[in-house]
């Protein structure tokens, strides 16, 4: 029997993840590729610098905006008692076939990526949904409701920016051109909670 009743799905307790492709992005490669790296087996390499937004005023004002939109706008938190911080940030660079291993943040409350140089094939992001399910039936169509996966195409200006807990990694460059991204950690200071669970940080 069908009908024209539309059901509403809502994606309830989801992880909001913000994704945006900015144009407008200052180009700051020239800048970023003679600074010093550290080297992982396979992994690709990452400044030794880690507060690189300092020495890049003019991409943290760019990206000021996207994350005020993401904090307060997408999560709806209340800038009246809250502080965004940049805890960390750090410039990742994958060569050829170099990739990142499966992680998530520690000690942020959200995570975000900016990238600064890509190409076509040069390497995914992809998160995936770590939670326990008893079973697992066949799925006929993927969709946002039932991945367990979930694939984002770098381009050059996106930033994505996700709760620092969610798993995600990077798939390998497959080209010989270097990927370059920047990535960051945010905490939020001030005033938390109510009276009986009362915490200013």
């Amino acid at each position: 029997m069908q009908t024209s009743v539309k059901p509403e799905i809502l994606p309830l307790f989801s992880s909001p993840v913000y994704v945006c492709e900015d144009k407008t992005m200052p180009n700051v490669i020239s800048a970023i590729e003679g600074w010093e790296y550290h080297k992982a087996p396979q992994q690709g390499s990452q400044t030794f610098e880690m507060n690189v937004l300092t020495k890049l005023p003019a991409l943290r004002e760019w990206l000021n905006f996207h994350v005020e939109e993401y904090v307060w706008n997408v999560l709806g938190i209340d800038r009246r008692c809250h502080e965004i911080v940049y805890t960390c940030s750090w410039i990742n660079r994958h060569k050829f076939q170099e990739k990142t291993h499966e992680h998530s943040h520690r000690n942020s409350m959200y995570s975000g990526i900016c990238y600064l140089q890509t190409h076509e094939r040069c390497g995914d992001l992809v998160f995936r949904d770590q939670s326990y399910n008893m079973v697992s039936p066949r799925i006929v169509h993927g969709n946002l409701y039932n991945s367990k996966q979930w694939t984002i195409q770098p381009k050059d200006g996106m930033v994505v920016m996700f709760p620092s807990s969610m798993v995600h990694l990077v798939t390998p460059n497959q080209i010989m051109r270097e990927r370059y991204s920047l990535a960051f950690n945010i905490f939020l200071k001030g005033d938390f909670g109510n009276p009986t669970s009362f915490l200013k940080l």
